[in-house]
């Protein structure tokens, strides 16, 4: 919402008089703007619905509905999670079947994360992870088991990825050990953690490529990125779902293996001679 504000307040002397009695109004009542209609604001702010629509225009959008959609995502980012639950719970009629909300949600993660990331940089970031001679993943939280899981998978079939602990080296330390030939997976999800943002800089300083897992373009993390894999996380919990990210992964692992056919059918071929032998699985 402050963004917006200092957009508003920038644009000041572009104001004929009628828009700077609209956007003394709109300044002073933020947070109700995105509940009226354009006619609702106009009543209120004593302008006409013309003078609301070419505010919105001056401002950059294509019109005030537009605007409007802009305050409500920027409003719902604001909420604190409690306040999400608490918006959730309030509407108890239409989340009574958890199972089937849950799975919608996830649904509308992935569509909304196919939708922001670009099939180019994706096709980038696989020829940049094979041409690396080390990958590392890093994060802490959930996003340290993500870490795990994506060395896990990419260990299949490239055999040179590791996932970073943080348990007896610190992150930086660990870094400082890199090379520019080696590239840095970093995951940062909200809460964005400092030790992870702060070893993706450090990597980003010493010339070695990063490859980012975050919620969205400006989260912190991707400033120091080559290149910025988006995955929403929305959920009604604290937590962030993973649905999208697990997607993301897994559509980067099966991506490298398609184009490692020798390395992944001699690595296939080792890992059904175990998985067949009865001293380790049924």
């Amino acid at each position: 919402m402050q963004d917006v504000q200092k957009i508003i307040i920038k644009k000041l002397p572009d104001y004929s008089k009628n828009q700077r009695i609209l956007a003394n109004y709109i300044l002073e009542n933020l947070q109700t703007i995105p509940l009226l209609s354009v006619n609702n604001l106009a009543n209120k702010s004593g302008v006409s619905s013309a003078t609301v629509v070419r505010f919105s225009r001056v401002l950059g959008y294509q019109g005030y509905l537009e605007f409007r959609n802009h305050l409500i995502k920027l409003l719902k980012e604001s909420l604190s999670p409690a306040e999400k639950f608490k918006a959730t719970i309030s509407k108890e009629e239409e989340y009574q079947d958890s199972l089937h909300q849950i799975a919608h949600q996830v649904v509308q993660n992935i569509n909304l994360s196919l939708q922001q990331n670009n099939l180019q940089d994706f096709k980038h970031i696989v020829s940049h992870l094979r041409e690396a001679d080390n990958i590392y993943c890093i994060g802490l939280g959930i996003s340290k088991y993500l870490a795990e899981i994506m060395a896990y998978q990419l260990k299949l079939y490239l055999k040179k990825s590791f996932a970073m602990s943080g348990d007896s080296l610190s992150f930086p330390e660990q870094i400082m050990l890199l090379t520019p030939k080696d590239l840095l997976i970093a995951f940062s999800f909200p809460p964005y953690s400092r030790q992870t943002v702060e070893a993706a800089q450090l990597a980003h300083q010493r010339k070695i490529p990063v490859v980012s897992f975050t919620d969205k373009k400006t989260a912190p993390v991707a400033q120091y990125s080559l290149h910025v894999l988006i995955a929403k996380t929305d959920n009604i919990l604290f937590t962030n779902s993973l649905g999208a990210i697990s997607m993301l992964i897994n559509a980067l692992v099966t991506e490298i293996a398609l184009t490692e056919e020798k390395k992944v059918l001699k690595g296939l071929r080792t890992i059904d001679k175990y998985v067949n032998d009865p001293r380790y699985f049924y």
